[in-house]
């Protein structure tokens, strides 16, 4: 099993060492709780690196012998491999020493390992060179914003005032749809999100009222200046001017889209939080108010390194999906999936998007996956060359990792079509199905 980020997730004065069992995958014993070994991918996490989904187990080949072995994909983009039974790695690890963190009681921890091999599934690091051409307009935005941002790898620690950029963002490399693995020939097939993203701290002296609500609920998405990272996390400025208060209400309360509700929010504390996104009056409350103990910096918010018109603002590809032979390291292929329509049709193809879900393989030697955010694309690739059989658009985009099985000898693949990560289109929740072929018993 793999285990999340330690919380705060970007200053951590309030847990000192290196945070186990955080970031760690842990095997453990079935009938006992018992745990057998463990491994901690990061120390002292303050960049949410956390493994984002379950891993994959596959008997590898090692030395001429077969190995029981259990694959973790991660956000980073890279393979962690290990024996199943005793946690030993079967691939190449190396330390070094990163940056210390500059913020007042934050100690960070002195060496992170990465994985020497196979080669990440998502690109490493950013340069002038890899930023957006789509226009002489955005190419120049993205040139500006980059030079005024910190940009020195993994695991800088974050600081206040200033953007770091984030490659692979937050949301991977690797997702929570995880991979799949082809335990004929120890291919594993994993897709990853190609975005830079970026963060900076601000100093919280103490919010309380209304504010401090925000802070604590509202401002890791929306950010501190309620500008969000348009058009996946709206703007709440002037939101008055496009929104009623009970409308507002009944959002936050509720939730919508990708937004959670806050139903444990007392009458004050809401009615005191919608007012101040309307007014920026930040009023007192009777009832508690939730607070950061000991948190003296906060999450600017989530932002994605997007362009002005709301597309990423890095060059293609956005988004991949990768066949990884287990044994050799070797990659099979490697393909952008996922594409904008409106991009598409002015002859911007192939550029691949962000993604979220994972894919599944069958013994008939295809691999399903939708998960694609825009074009709502399920399709189905020739396991061993990546080349594209079939697609199908959705009723909403697949962001889900698809299942296979049979009934009175019939095979089907099915997947979960929800949306709601594309502001532009609707989201819902259907279960999609569709048969085979009957090409004989597999």
């Amino acid at each position: 099993m793999p285990t999340g980020s330690a919380a705060f997730d970007f200053y951590g004065a309030d847990r000192v060492g290196d945070d186990l069992f955080a970031n760690c995958l842990i095997a453990l014993k079935a009938e006992t709780g018992e745990r057998i070994w463990h491994f901690q991918a990061v120390k002292h996490d303050v960049w949410d690196r956390d493994f984002p989904s379950a891993p994959v187990l596959v008997t590898l080949q090692r030395d001429g012998k077969p190995v029981d072995a259990v694959v973790q994909t991660s956000k980073q983009g890279f393979l962690y491999m290990f024996d199943r039974v005793t946690g030993k790695l079967l691939a190449p690890i190396e330390s070094r020493k990163y940056p210390k963190s500059t913020l007042e009681g934050e100690v960070t921890a002195e060496q992170q390992s990465l994985p020497t091999w196979p080669k990440p599934y998502a690109r490493q690091s950013l340069s002038e060179d890899m930023l957006t051409t789509r226009t002489p307009e955005a190419h120049q935005w993205a040139l500006e914003h980059f030079r005024q941002a910190i940009n020195e790898g993994q695991f800088v620690p974050f600081r206040v005032g200033t953007e770091t950029i984030v490659f692979p963002g937050f949301d991977g490399g690797a997702e929570w749809g995880g991979p799949a693995v082809d335990l004929d020939t120890s291919v594993l097939y994993v897709n990853a999100n190609e975005m830079a993203w970026t963060a900076a701290l601000f100093e919280d002296k103490g919010a309380h009222g209304a504010q401090a609500i925000y802070f604590s609920q509202c401002s890791v998405c929306h950010g501190v200046d309620m500008k969000g990272s348009p058009p996946a996390t709206p703007s709440l400025v002037g939101i008055g001017d496009r929104r009623s208060p009970a409308d507002i209400t009944s959002v936050i309360r509720g939730g919508k889209g990708r937004m959670s509700g806050f139903p444990s929010l007392y009458e004050d504390q809401l009615n005191g939080l919608v007012s101040f996104l309307l007014t920026g009056e930040n009023k007192e409350l009777s009832s508690s108010e939730p607070r950061s103990a000991g948190m003296k910096y906060r999450l600017t918010g989530y932002r994605r390194f997007l362009d002005p018109d709301g597309y990423p603002a890095i060059a293609p590809p956005w988004g991949t999906l990768n066949a990884i032979d287990l044994n050799t390291g070797d990659y099979k292929w490697k393909i952008n999936i996922g594409e904008y329509p409106e991009l598409a049709a002015k002859g911007m193809k192939n550029t691949g998007s962000e993604n979220y879900g994972g894919p599944v393989v069958t013994a008939g030697g295809l691999v399903f996956i939708g998960a694609t955010n825009y074009d709502k694309t399920f399709r189905a690739f020739d396991k061993s060359t990546g080349e594209l059989l079939w697609e199908t658009t959705l009723p909403f985009s697949g962001n889900a990792t698809p299942v296979t099985y049979a009934v009175n000898g019939r095979q089907y693949v099915a997947i979960a079509a929800g949306g709601g990560k594309d502001p532009k289109s609707g989201s819902g929740g259907v279960y999609v199905a569709f048969a085979l072929p009957n090409v004989g018993k597999r």
